[in-house]
């Protein structure tokens, strides 16, 4: 069937208007690095990354992203973010990494030191720890300060798992002598595992930790830093908080589907 000129020229245009529309619509799509400190979906509960994964999700979102997730360990996120590989890297704390642009804070963590009440461990500084076969949660030794990272090299035994639970199972089997993680963290998984506080203590001698969001453009960051802004002064940050606690299996399947 031949197709006439002008009929030809008018299904033309309205391919091109069709095309032209699409183009606009679509959604510029941000490759954002969770990391992760826990088994992906050991817990129930929800691990810290649950958070993440929303409060992300809606700021970039609502700033006319799409959002597809890249999930690596912690200690990744930075070199990946150097690369390029990455639009935005969350957990980025510590000095600034020349080359890439931070927002504030958006969530900080408490370590804290625990060992067995029956180890008799006396904790009043930082320094104290060398003399112990320590166990840490994943990249301890770049976050919690040069003095930290000086005793995991001193220390008779030093490592970093990452996996919450196996490193509180060690614990309790007295195969370290003192567990190094946030204190939310540490009850939560200590609970889930049935077992008591009672022979526990804890000694709180580490620095509070805080993260922001990593970026290799400055012009996103002033975009996210903006809506954050706002969110942390109306409270919709702790809002989103509350929301990642309840809604784990929920906010699972949103990083699994939108996962690159």
């Amino acid at each position: 069937m031949i197709i006439k000129p002008l009929s030809f020229v008018i299904s033309l245009v309205m391919l091109l208007c069709t095309l032209q529309h699409t183009a606009v619509a679509a959604k510029p799509i941000l490759q954002v690095g969770i990391g992760y400190s826990d088994q992906l979906h050991r817990s129930n509960k929800g691990s810290s990354y649950t958070f993440e994964v929303l409060f992300t999700y809606r700021l970039l979102t609502e700033l006319g992203y799409e959002v597809q997730f890249v999930t690596a360990p912690y200690a990744r996120l930075t070199e990946l973010l150097q690369q390029q590989k990455l639009h935005i890297a969350t957990r980025q704390s510590g000095l600034a990494t020349e080359g890439l642009f931070y927002s504030s804070p958006y969530t900080s963590f408490d370590n804290q030191v625990f060992a067995l009440q029956s180890s008799q461990a006396q904790l009043s500084n930082i320094s104290a720890l060398k003399t112990y076969n320590i166990v840490a949660f994943q990249n301890a030794s770049q976050v919690l300060g040069p003095e930290f990272a000086s005793v995991s090299q001193q220390a008779k035994s030093y490592q970093e798992l990452l996996d919450h639970t196996q490193a509180i199972q060690m614990l309790l089997k007295k195969r370290c002598d003192l567990l190094v993680m946030d204190k939310n963290t540490f009850y939560r998984r200590l609970a889930e595992l049935q077992q008591s506080q009672t022979p526990i203590v804890s000694f709180a001698i580490l620095p509070k930790v805080e993260y922001r969001l990593g970026f290799y453009q400055p012009q996103l960051r002033q975009q996210a830093e903006r809506l954050l802004m706002q969110w942390q002064a109306s409270g919709q940050l702790d809002e989103l908080r509350d929301q990642a606690r309840k809604s784990a299996p929920q906010i699972e399947q949103l990083l699994r589907s939108h996962q690159g």
